[in-house]
């Protein structure tokens, strides 16, 4: 299998799910790393999760497919399923404060919703989901990786209709509370998907492989270029702070220590980010879901692999695999905090003391 191939593969592995998922073992609730612990639980609803977000370390949101919302207020130890009014396929979550948020929706034709063929929807909140307004955007198909610095101005990934030889993706900005949406003339990477945040400043990788950067809620972009090869990509965007970032380049990892004004090769033990944070600018982990193929058709979960770092990335501890860890989603609230949550499981994932 060529490396192109692989990599395709790979991500609809950690987009999809695989063909075997890790056992929910009493005796592998709690997983022990160098520096963090993962505490897993079971959840006793149906969903297939699309996003998630927490306000703090309590209240937190998960969305998936039916138009499902699940919240809960105590760190994941109970949910509560809320009524989205609507069953189309969510995306993207993102919450201001415990009251006031955002949700939206996948384009669908063909079923039963009153929200069918009306294209993407815009939910939102201002009593932390107890009820939701909807904006509806006929000519959009997807509205992606939403995020809002103020009850007005929010930034998104927006898709429109496909036509053949135009743009599709946009970055796109809302000053009105998501009312009305701007779309930007950025060239963004094509099927882009992704906005990188730190703080308030977003990034997006762009189709001749550089980063665009936005420090004013996507009013304004600047230019960042790196040194991955034309026959590469982008994969991944990670910063720590302004200053200090990573990119996964498929052929090679970049560190920056200068906002990207210079980027050096990493000696990197991993190829590509699975979930990858720090902590502190020296203290960070990358947990690397494993999957191996036993015929041509899809890998299969092995486990994962987790890499821990003490000193910026010079060198790491490497675990064996632990059969019983798949992060398929995560978010982290706080730098030493962070949820996962896949087809079965939620977990905590805490710095230890």
């Amino acid at each position: 299998m060529n490396k192109l191939a692989l990599i395709a593969s790979m991500t609809a592995f950690l987009l999809c799910g695989c063909k075997e998922v890790p056992d929910n073992s009493e005796d592998d609730l709690t997983i022990e790393l160098e520096g963090w612990e993962i505490l897993k639980s079971t959840y006793d609803f149906d969903i297939n999760p699309r996003d998630m977000y927490f306000v703090d370390e309590s209240i937190g949101f998960v969305v998936g497919y039916n138009g499902d919302i699940y919240k809960t207020t105590d760190s994941g130890t109970t949910w509560r399923k809320l009524n989205s009014g609507t069953t189309l396929r969510l995306h993207s979550v993102y919450f201001i404060d415990e009251n006031v948020g955002f949700v939206s929706s996948h384009a669908m034709s063909d079923c039963l919703d009153a929200d069918c063929d009306q294209g993407s929807v815009l939910l939102k909140t201002i009593n932390g989901g107890d009820t939701w307004t909807k904006t509806y955007f006929p000519d959009y198909i997807r509205i992606l990786s939403l995020k809002f610095f103020d009850p007005l101005n929010g930034i998104a990934i927006i898709h429109k209709t496909d036509i053949p030889n135009s743009r599709d993706e946009y970055v796109a900005i809302t000053t009105d509370g998501g009312s009305n949406w701007n779309l930007l003339d950025l060239d963004i990477k094509r099927y882009s998907s992704s906005l990188y945040f730190v703080d308030n400043i977003a990034f997006v990788a762009s189709e001749n492989n550089q980063i665009f950067k936005s420090s004013d809620h996507g009013q304004t972009w600047q230019t960042i270029s790196t040194p991955i090869e034309s026959n590469y990509d982008i994969r991944n965007i990670y910063f720590y702070n302004e200053n200090i970032g990573y990119i996964d380049g498929v052929s090679h990892i970049y560190k920056t220590i200068d906002s990207g004004v210079n980027w050096e090769e990493t000696d990197f033990p991993f190829n590509y980010f699975g979930t990858f944070h720090f902590s502190s600018e020296n203290e960070g982990f990358n947990i690397q879901p494993i999957a191996e193929y036993e015929d041509l058709d899809f890998p299969t979960y092995r486990g994962s692999i987790s890499y821990e770092t003490l000193d910026g990335g010079t060198t790491w501890t490497k675990s064996e695999i632990i059969k019983t860890l798949y992060l398929r989603m995560t978010f982290f609230p706080q730098k030493d905090l962070g949820y996962g949550f896949n087809f079965s499981e939620f977990s905590i994932i805490k710095k230890k003391e």
